[in-house]
């Protein structure tokens, strides 16, 4: 049984107690439109991946809530008006910012493309991120492109195969599930969506881990089906109390890490990261709204210009990231978090990134030289391997056994959300890149909050967060910057980036 695990932890958390959904979203730009049956075909095989994934909450107190593969998924959504060749950040970023997805009811990704009047074509993809990170998400896709999605949790036992095929109870199958059209969401004119926002409560109910929609379990006649539903939930209630015992030992186990942890910091002569206070981030976007950029590079010539100043290409994007944060105001002295895959083989969690960071003072003009970045990002890593993680990372299994107030009055006392965030997903074949022999001049990845309340003083991030992964011989990044002074105009992003990858020497395409 598949339990959530600490990694997925935060993007639960946001969702219980802000009514956030952080989406990812995978972009393709093809030069031509690429076959419906060929499009058809990889949203099919997406409903086999492990993004098809739906969360069942616990019956018994402090137990975690439990992953199953989902037996329902959207139908691909193709807009039939091409939009302007100039406009696909728009529709792109309206794609990410509402496309109504749920952990619980479904849907938890949707595909969706466009024509473009130019000839081209734009395909997004968009998934939770309390499903997957992002290289799942993007080892998903390739996958699904080129006929080989899995999910180790979409194997169950005879029983539980059989339950999966079962209609939801009522004989019915919700309104919106795999129709032929989009239709509107209910209260919010011009939105579209593969499922109504009802959903597939009844399938919950035939898998006998949650209550039926509309009356739940006893509003069905007694019978021997619903009898095994009954056998079947009281094992579930068992098991979810094991469980909870299990995450109270957990906690204790964290808080005596937690503890050495903060002695080990404290023994170090840590004193907070430097950085100065700055009014808080709702202060200084008062809009709650995101400008973005998105750029694409010849790989081996990023990785020529990152060798020739003494560094790598990660090191180089950070560079980058600082670079254009610092032009823009911000600040001198900046946090750099870095998030890390600890993926192993056959691990069949949706998360599984750690985070290191590191804290710039210098200088780090363009051109300059990035040795220094690179021995405190390598001392960094060095740590995590050996063990090494902030106080707080051992106590998220208390996370599920405090009040949702409480858990966020502490995670937001500290020195707030790092200054930058570089999320280098890593390489993937150029196979990524093609769909029914069609071949995209590139292929980007983002991410985004859904639902952040302008009036509200909470933000999903601050400064910049960048995500940027190679496919072939092609490495795209896209950007998201969310301090509204520093970048009060929607286009200062892109110029900013484009004058630092100029000071490094970079030649580069903007989208």
């Amino acid at each position: 049984m598949a339990r959530m695990q600490p990694e997925d932890t935060t993007y639960w958390l946001v969702r219980e107690a802000f009514g956030w959904s952080v989406v990812l979203q995978v972009l393709w730009r093809f030069p031509t439109v690429p076959d419906r049956a060929a499009l058809d075909t990889v949203n099919e095989r997406l409903r086999h991946s492990v993004l098809n994934r739906r969360l069942i909450r616990a019956r018994a107190p402090f137990a975690r809530p439990r992953w199953i593969h989902a037996d329902f998924a959207p139908d691909l959504l193709v807009d039939s008006e091409p939009i302007p060749a100039r406009d696909v950040e728009p529709w792109s970023g309206t794609e990410l910012s509402r496309t109504p997805l749920d952990p619980e009811r479904g849907p938890t990704w949707r595909l969706r493309g466009v024509p473009l009047d130019d000839g081209g074509f734009v395909l997004s993809l968009t998934a939770l991120h309390l499903v997957a990170d992002g290289r799942t998400v993007v080892t998903a896709a390739t996958a699904a492109l080129t006929g080989t999605p899995t999910d180790p949790l979409g194997r169950p036992g005879r029983l539980a195969s059989r339950l999966h095929r079962r209609p939801p109870l009522g004989g019915h199958r919700p309104e919106g599930l795999l129709t032929n059209r989009p239709h509107p969401v209910r209260g919010e004119p011009g939105r579209v969506s593969a499922v109504d926002d009802r959903g597939p409560a009844g399938i919950a109910g035939a898998l006998g881990v949650a209550d039926a929609a509309e009356g739940g379990i006893d509003a069905v006649p007694v019978g021997p089906r619903v009898r095994s539903h009954s056998v079947g939930r009281l094992v579930d209630t068992a098991v979810d109390a094991a469980d909870g015992v299990g995450q109270v030992v957990a906690a204790g186990r964290g808080i005596v890490k937690a503890a050495m942890a903060f002695a080990r910091a404290r023994g170090a002569g840590s004193a907070g990261d430097g950085r100065p206070v700055k009014s808080g981030a709702h202060v200084r976007a008062p809009r709650a709204r995101y400008s973005w950029a998105t750029v694409s590079v010849d790989a081996a010539h990023w990785d020529s210009v990152a060798r020739h100043h003494g560094g790598t290409a990660n090191t180089l994007f950070i560079a980058v990231l600082v670079g254009v944060l610092r032009a823009s105001g911000y600040g001198q002295v900046l946090e750099v978090g870095i998030p890390v895959s600890r993926r192993t083989e056959d691990d069949a969690r949706g998360n599984a990134t750690a985070g290191v960071s590191v804290t710039l003072t210098e200088d780090l003009p363009p051109g300059g030289d990035l040795r220094p970045l690179r021995r405190q990002c390598k001392d960094a890593f060095t740590r995590l391997s050996a063990g090494e993680r902030a106080a707080h990372v051992h106590l998220l299994p208390l996370v599920g056994l405090l009040p949702t107030g409480l858990v966020v009055r502490a995670a937001t006392a500290g020195s707030g959300m790092p200054d930058v965030v570089a999320s280098n997903l890593g390489d993937f074949d150029s196979e990524l890149r093609c769909i029914g022999g069609v071949h995209a001049s590139a292929v980007a990845f983002r991410g985004i909050a859904q639902g952040v309340d302008p009036a509200a003083s909470y933000r999903f991030g601050d400064g910049v967060q960048s995500w940027g992964l190679r496919t072939g011989d092609t490495w795209t990044f896209s950007v998201a910057a969310f301090d509204e002074e520093c970048f009060p105009q929607p286009d200062d992003l892109a110029k900013m980036l484009a004058a630092e990858l100029d000071g490094w020497g970079v030649e580069h395409r903007m989208w």
